[in-house]
């Protein structure tokens, strides 16, 4: 199983100083990114749908075989607007092309229940995008079924698993996977804050044990087979923690699973200074 590990999202002003060296400009974040960790997440795209040409752009900045997931734009997954879907298939059909998409990431709002328009719009997202690997990930209680994942396998399309607090009404968090690829998203167990508005549904920074919750999912997967490909993605990006928990989970993944390929950054390391001691 090939585990790889990256934030959502990578331009965050307040990480610099904590993840990006003092000063570092946004035009100069990806590219040190890109020596830490061998995909993103890009979030962007949620609010406009992107162009092919602001994608290549990006993706100029980063090594060959860095991986992207980009989100769906709200407008196809929120308001499920059909117009905009041939103009973001174009856009991302370049990175495609380029081997540099892992996927899209179609995240669902918790209004949307499991109703038969739901479900056929689901439907037409797999017709329009399952090609390119789309994921789905569900907030709604309601869509936790036990049907679900065979469904969403027949359409060919990633179930997402989340970490999140145990609200009601809320999607559940634990392993669930419907195709060879399982895409987990790591949110926070804020649950005071769940609602509060703000950034503090992702203020959080996850424990070793809690981390270890979901190596220990990925050893049980591994060992069962049927996983080819893992995709860890931290979404807890108040503050840099996001970045803290994934080199981690890194760390973490090479003492307690050497069993697993996790995937390394494809940009080499930075150099480290010496001291006048010892040039």
């Amino acid at each position: 199983m090939q585990v790889w590990i990256g934030t959502s999202g990578y331009s965050y002003s307040d990480w610099v100083g904590e993840f990006y060296p003092e000063g570092t400009p946004s035009s100069r974040m990806l590219s040190y990114y890109c020596r830490r960790f061998p995909a993103v997440e890009l979030n962007f795209t949620f609010y406009k749908p992107p162009t092919r040409a602001a994608l290549t752009r990006i993706a100029d900045k980063t090594p060959p075989d860095f991986q992207f997931l980009v989100k769906v734009p709200q407008s196809i997954s929120h308001d499920r607007n059909p117009l905009d879907l041939p103009g973001f298939r174009h856009a991302v059909e370049g990175l495609s092309r380029r081997g540099q998409l892992a996927g899209l990431l179609a995240q669902f709002p918790q209004s949307m229940h499991c109703t038969r328009p739901a479900c056929d719009w689901i439907t037409t997202l797999s017709r329009e995008l399952s090609h390119l690997s789309l994921g789905v990930e569900f907030r709604h209680r309601s869509w936790f079924r036990e049907g679900l994942p065979t469904w969403l396998r027949e359409k060919q399309i990633n179930l997402v698993a989340v970490d999140a607090p145990p609200l009601a009404g809320l999607f559940p968090s634990g392993w669930v996977q419907s195709t060879s690829t399982a895409y987990v998203r790591l949110h926070s167990r804020n649950a005071d804050k769940w609602y509060a508005g703000g950034g503090g549904r992702y203020d959080y920074d996850y424990t070793d044990d809690e981390l270890g919750e979901w190596i220990d999912e990925l050893v049980r997967r591994n060992e069962e087979g049927g996983t080819e490909r893992a995709l860890l993605m931290f979404n807890n990006c108040q503050r840099s923690q996001a970045t803290v928990n994934a080199r981690r989970m890194q760390a973490l993944l090479a003492t307690r699973a050497p069993q697993l390929d996790v995937v390394s950054p494809f940009a080499p390391p930075l150099p480290v200074q010496k001291t006048l001691f010892e040039v």
